[in-house]
């Protein structure tokens, strides 16, 4: 009988956090998973550690050479025999009822395909964390998803049909976001969800996906502004070059904190934003409140990360419009709701 869950862990020179990662996984609430650890050419001790368990769900995979994140993630889904498949990766943890809501919250809702959760994201100390709140329905995901990836990649759950049925894979022109241009097309088949409770505590460490990502700073802005025009195509939205250069800055607060405001004034930023808000509440005339938060929430930012950078009277402007208030909103209701 096949199991509900196929959980896809790919490995590689996982040795240090591998063993926290896995028993995060085996103490789940919902045992009915196989959980597919995929060595990737290790030299380290991730092999010994996952024969290690004595455990008849772990199924362990060992590629014959180092084939990357991106295929060793495809042979996954490929050898996956689950109604649902999850990710996780090496070196995160799973809260330990992250399973059972998931599949609760699918099996309720058949028309949603894809769910993941805002995450706590650590160093050192899980004690020590920043939480990361990502958009909880479908419509705010679907705005969110033209500036960044919608979904925490390790806590996500999709249906395994969909995918396959429409051959759905991680793609290796989109390295270092193959996940945000994955999930681009997945909810061309259907609706997400992402719970506000984290339910995934993610290491930010210097070989994270992110980190190694960010470090090779062209190609990673032309996938993702890529990634980014096939959102808004999605959408029915059409920007000019320069808009387009300005929403790839809006994906990534350390580019908000250095705007430049010879290039991109303030009045600028306000005509984008009115523009973008005008697009989105045609495409969503029953969300509109949706599309004023999720706006403000990113029309925000540019505020607070440019307080002692721009006059006085640009900075009034600024904060004079309704996005302000939105983006406050919002913020508070976070706040509120991860207590």
């Amino acid at each position: 009988m096949s199991p509900k869950i196929s959980v896809i862990l790919p490995a590689y020179n996982a040795e240090q956090y591998l063993r926290t990662a896995v028993d995060s996984i085996l103490a789940q609430s919902f045992k009915d998973f196989e959980l597919l650890v995929i060595n990737d050419g290790s030299i380290d001790f991730t092999k010994e550690i996952i024969l290690s368990y004595n455990d008849e769900r772990i199924r362990y995979i060992e590629n014959e050479k180092n084939l990357g994140l991106i295929e060793t993630l495809n042979k996954g889904i490929l050898l996956s025999k689950g109604e649902y498949i999850a990710r996780m990766d090496a070196d995160d943890i799973c809260h330990s009822s992250r399973f059972q809501m998931q599949i609760d919250f699918m099996e309720k809702n058949p028309e949603y395909i894809i769910c993941s959760s805002s995450r706590k994201e650590f160093a050192d100390s899980i004690s020590h964390f920043h939480l990361s709140v990502l958009p909880v329905d479908d419509t705010s995901i679907r705005i969110h998803s033209i500036f960044s990836t919608p979904f925490t990649h390790p806590a996500v759950m999709f249906r395994a049909d969909v995918i396959k049925e429409n051959n759905l894979f991680f793609e290796k022109d989109y390295k270092y976001a193959e996940d945000y241009q994955l999930w681009i097309k997945i909810l061309q088949y259907g609706k997400g969800y992402n719970f506000r409770m984290p339910l995934l505590y993610y290491r930010d460490t210097p070989n994270s996906q992110t980190n190694v990502g960010a470090s090779q700073i062209e190609q990673r802005k032309r996938t993702i502004s890529n990634i980014q025009q096939l959102a808004l195509q999605q959408q029915n939205i059409v920007l000019d070059q320069k808009e387009l250069d300005f929403i790839y800055i809006l994906s990534l607060s350390d580019k908000i904190r250095n705007i430049s405001f010879e290039d991109f004034s303030v009045d600028f930023i306000l005509s984008f934003f009115k523009k973008l808000s005008l697009e989105l509440k045609s495409n969503y005339p029953n969300n509109k409140f949706n599309v004023n938060c999720v706006l403000g929430k990113r029309y925000l930012k540019i505020l607070l990360f440019n307080l002692k950078r721009l006059p006085f009277t640009q900075l009034m402007k600024l904060a004079l419009s309704k996005l302000t208030f939105f983006g406050i909103y919002e913020l508070i209701n976070e706040k509120i709701g991860n207590k």
